[in-house]
């Protein structure tokens, strides 16, 4: 049977073990005829060779006893109960599964899973040798010139102009976003908002929201008596607007008819209007910094709302929900308004500081208490306009509470270099009503619990850091992550969709044109870097020339680059895990690489199905011999626990600037794993004898102008130059001290500059 065939058999089993969800038995069925019919063994087809340079020459391939061996395994393991995955129903036995599933089993917060794993021998072994240049069971090709559909693959991909973003961002393609409305509809939404039109420098935020309530669109949500609504930048909206909207709609319980966007930015409103989300612009804010802006904005809706016998919830951007506060919202609304304790102003608080308001979230009915005490906010604001709202808010609160219970009251903390502004007077005096500070777990280090509603990722500077934010969000398993089924576009139904896809989202993948994922792997642990090697030990610039290899082989292979976690032991600080976008700026390739974070993996919602995260894996490695400079690239093709296929390609010393783009191609050039849902790679190889500084070496002579390299290199340079470092900031917090705040999105520098 010709290579060719054999590689697009493979590629066929892997394509309908990906999506049509067999059972496992009825795989291994599948799998044994297979074996039985056609042989196990299969290699990439070599089209001939080009004229890239080769040094040294190889003797002959080994005899096929290695495929026999293989395939008599194979057959044995199929027929091995204690190797098969049993499904959630049956009774569990011992499982030996590949070594990479340690990443999906053992988060970067949990300390004792991988010891567990090991003691109860759970792993299979790390497939292949440190550095031995042959295996027994691999099927070997010799490779004594660059083979010609390698050099095909790499010539065949566009170079990328990194100064212009794609006019589809990576993310776009991979998540399948809802779709968007008809253009008539996307234009009356921008006349609405007052961006285009005859009344786009007239009309205010108040015009929108009198028109929104008129028109019927808004309305309040009848269970609780309330309509909902979030303020947000582009920072936010850009990655999260569709999450918000069905996160609030799927677990809140306030749908597009009962909740709306209020927009500081045109960007922002674009989106929402191009699918054909409620959205209301705050025009007030083109003038006014971040802070300035979303504290009015967030004042004057809630003031004006009242105003308008409104009740309403408020809930930021940064906070996800996990359980709905439906039913203590409508207990809220339940007491008498005669009452003056607990029945105008519903809080959450911090897990530090229970009473302490956090108005990321909070409720409010309509009365004339809340009028007034809105009304008192606005005006000490105006007063004090540098003093942060939040502040402003739980100070008025105190003050009603004091008044309240005849207690006398003085302002007290930051209020700029003019101090605490003159006690205004109040005429209807009550005490706010607060959320537990587990109900709603408001720190920076968020810790949840059975009483958890929400999780609200804070910051020491607020407003701030909303990459850090939504990061620590997805570590902890609190990211919403939406899903797109574009067959049953509830919000859109009347727009005809084209289904390109059964399922897609942040964390959805059916559909293997929009999930397919590379990841670190190495002898040591998956998903795992460590700089206490000793030749490498705390050689950062090590880790940066590997991540710029992975990113470069993500982009290439059209996959979604999961973060990798990074041990560091230094003798001052916390030796221990570290999350790598601690100290990683991939801000510049936000547009072109789309990335997931460390914890991804442990994350059931991103499995494939209750038992198994991924039914199909390709494990790969350059391994280098140092006697005999000899490269051999291995990889293996596996469905569940079940080896498919295992390939060696050797190949006679590389000029070594063409070894990137030869790992790089063979691993392109098979479609069977490419087909694969995970990809890990083994970049150990650049960490061989000076290798990593020799190519820096030739970063600076062909930026330059002084060398050739090869294709794939020089894509490793640009997107070497374009990450960022925060190695100071990145190493001073381990994971479980990480928040917020130590993101290093958008602050890196360039080492290579300075």
């Amino acid at each position: 049977m010709a290579s060719h065939q054999k590689d697009s058999i493979i590629k066929k089993k892997i394509t309908a073990m990906n999506s049509c969800g067999l059972s496992f038995s009825m795989l291994k069925i599948f799998l044994l005829l297979a074996i039985i019919a056609q042989g196990i063994m299969f290699s990439i087809p070599f089209l001939g060779s080009m004229d890239i340079p080769l040094i040294g020459d190889i003797s002959s391939a080994p005899s096929d006893h290695g495929t026999l061996k293989l395939a008599e395994s194979s057959i044995r393991n199929l027929h091995n109960d204690n190797g098969a995955i049993q499904s959630s129903s049956t009774s569990r036995r011992a499982e030996l599964v590949p070594h990479w599933r340690v990443a999906v089993d053992c988060s970067s917060y949990n300390l004792d899973c991988y010891t567990r794993g090991q003691r109860e021998n759970r792993y299979l072994p790390y497939p292949f040798p440190p550095n031995s240049s042959t295996i027994q069971d691999f099927q070997t090709e010799i490779v004594r010139a660059f083979p010609k559909e390698w050099l095909q693959h790499l010539q065949s991909h566009p170079i990328t102009n990194y100064t212009q973003p794609p006019a589809v961002s990576i993310q776009e393609a991979h998540n399948l976003y809802p779709a968007a409305v008809g253009n008539d509809e996307y234009l009356n939404c921008l006349q609405f908002t007052g961006i285009q039109g005859a009344r786009a420098t007239s009309k205010s935020t108040l015009d929108q929201l009198d028109e929104i309530l008129a028109s019927g669109r808004l309305s309040v949500e009848p269970e609780t008596k309330m309509v909902a609504f979030t303020i947000s930048d582009y920072t936010y909206t850009r990655e999260m607007l569709h999450d918000m909207f069905q996160m609030m709609e799927h677990v809140v319980g306030f749908s597009p008819r009962h909740f709306f966007l209020v927009a500081i930015d045109v960007e922002t409103v674009e989106m929402a209007c191009r699918h054909g989300y409620p959205v209301l612009f705050w025009k007030e804010s083109n003038n006014k910094g971040l802070r300035d802006a979303v504290a009015n904005t967030k004042l004057v809706l809630s003031f004006e709302l009242i105003n308008r016998g409104i009740n309403f919830f408020f809930s930021e951007m940064d906070v996800w929900w996990i359980k709905s506060p439906k039913p203590s919202l409508a207990l809220f609304q339940d007491i008498s308004p005669d009452q003056t304790i607990e029945n105008h102003l519903y809080f959450s608080g911090h897990q530090n500081n229970p009473l302490g308001a956090n108005i990321g979230v909070y409720a409010s009915k309509a009365t004339k208490h809340t009028k007034e005490y809105f009304r008192v906010c606005l005006d000490l604001l105006k007063q004090r306009p540098t003093t942060h709202d939040q502040w402003v808010m739980h100070q008025v609160s105190l003050l009603y509470q004091n008044t309240l219970h005849n207690q006398s009251f003085e302002f007290s903390g930051n209020w700029g270099e003019e101090g605490p502004p003159p006690m205004p007077p109040v005429k209807y005096p009550f005490e706010a009503r607060f959320w537990g500070p587990h109900e709603i777990a408001a720190d920076q280090r968020p810790m949840a619990t059975l009483e958890t509603m929400a999780i609200h990722t804070l910051c020491n500077v607020p407003l701030l850091n909303p990459h850090g934010k939504k990061m620590i969000a997805r570590e902890i398993g609190a990211y919403y992550g939406f899903v797109t089924d574009p067959s049953q576009n509830l919000l859109h139904k009347d727009v005809p969709v084209q289904k390109t896809s059964n399922m897609a989202g942040y964390y959805a993948r059916e559909g293997k044109s929009y999930r397919r994922y590379l990841l670190l792997d190495s002898s040591r642990r998956t998903n795992f870097y460590s700089t206490s090697p000793a030749s490498i030990f705390h050689k950062n610039h090590f880790f940066q020339w590997i991540v710029a290899f992975l990113l470069t082989l993500s982009k290439w292979s059209d996959r979604i680059f999961i973060l990798p976690q990074v041990f560091m032991a230094y003798r001052y600080k916390d030796a221990g895990s570290y999350f790598s976008w601690n100290m990683m700026d991939y801000s510049k390739l936000h547009d072109f690489i789309d990335t997931r974070e460390c914890n991804f993996l442990s994350n059931p919602k991103s499995w494939a199905n209750d038992d198994w995260p991924f039914v199909s894996a390709a494990v790969t490695a350059f391994l280098l011999d140092e006697e005999s400079n000899n490269a051999t690239i291995y990889s293996q093709v596996t469905i569940r626990s079940e080896i498919i296929s295992q390939n060696a390609w050797e190949v006679g010393a590389l000029t070594e600037r063409y070894m990137l783009d030869a790992f790089a191609a063979s691993l392109l050039s098979s479609d069977s794993i490419q087909d694969t849902e995970l990809l890990l790679v083994n970049p150990d190889f650049l960490l061989w004898r000076g290798f990593i500084d020799r190519l820096a070496h030739r970063s600076r002579l062909f930026r330059a102008g002084n060398m050739e390299v090869g294709l794939f290199e020089r894509d490793v340079f640009e997107i070497y130059e374009l990450l960022g470092w925060c190695w100071k900031e990145g190493i001073q917090h381990t994971v479980s001290k990480t928040s917020a705040s130590h993101s290093c999105y958008a602050k890196g520098q360039n080492e290579s500059k300075i």
